[in-house]
C-alpha cells in the first residue's frame, strides 16, 4: 500500500519597489505563484487566479499583466520561439540560412496570434523568457482545467 505525503512550503520574498501589485503581498500558497529575480535584482512574479494568469515585474514598474487562456498560450509559442531563434543565431554550427527560415516560419506563426499577445512589448532577456516560459507551461494546463471545472 502507497502511502501518500503532503509536502507545504512557505516562500518568503521581498517585494523590492514603489506599489506592487497586491497580490503579491501575503500568503500565497492557495494558488499558483512563482518569483523569479534576475542578476540585476529585478523582480518578477506570477499568480494563477482561476482561468487568468497575473504578470508582473519591477523592471515594468510593476505593471500588471492579465492574460486569458488563450493569451498565454499565444505568448508561450512567441515565447518559444524567441528562445529557439536566440538560441539558433548564437549556435556557431547551424548554418545561417537555417536561422533566416526559423525566423521566417516564426513570424509567419506569430501573425496567427495578432493581438493576442499583451508581453509582446515588453522587453525581457533571455534568462527571464526562460522563467517566463516555464510560468506558462505550468499555468495553462491548470487555467484549462480551472475554465473546465466553472
Amino acid at each position: 500500500m502507497k502511502e501518500l505525503i503532503e509536502l507545504s512550503a512557505e516562500l518568503r520574498i521581498s517585494i523590492q519597489g514603489a506599489n506592487p501589485p497586491a497580490w503579491t503581498l501575503g500568503k500565497q500558497n492557495d494558488s499558483y505563484f512563482s518569483y523569479y529575480e534576475n542578476e540585476h535584482g529585478e523582480q518578477w512574479v506570477a499568480k494563477r487566479e482561476g482561468d487568468t494568469l497575473r504578470i508582473s515585474g519591477l523592471d515594468i514598474g510593476w505593471k500588471e499583466y492579465q492574460l486569458t487562456i488563450k493569451e498565454a498560450e499565444a505568448e508561450y509559442s512567441r515565447i518559444l520561439d524567441q528562445i529557439i531563434a536566440r538560441t539558433l543565431m548564437q549556435a556557431k554550427s547551424v548554418p545561417e540560412s537555417l536561422s533566416q527560415t526559423y525566423l521566417e516560419t516564426a513570424v509567419a506563426r506569430l501573425r496567427e496570434y495578432e493581438g493576442e499577445m499583451p508581453l509582446a512589448q515588453v522587453v525581457l532577456e533571455v534568462s527571464e523568457l526562460l522563467w517566463l516560459a516555464s510560468v506558462l507551461n505550468a499555468a495553462i494546463p491548470q487555467m484549462k482545467w480551472s475554465k473546465e471545472r466553472n
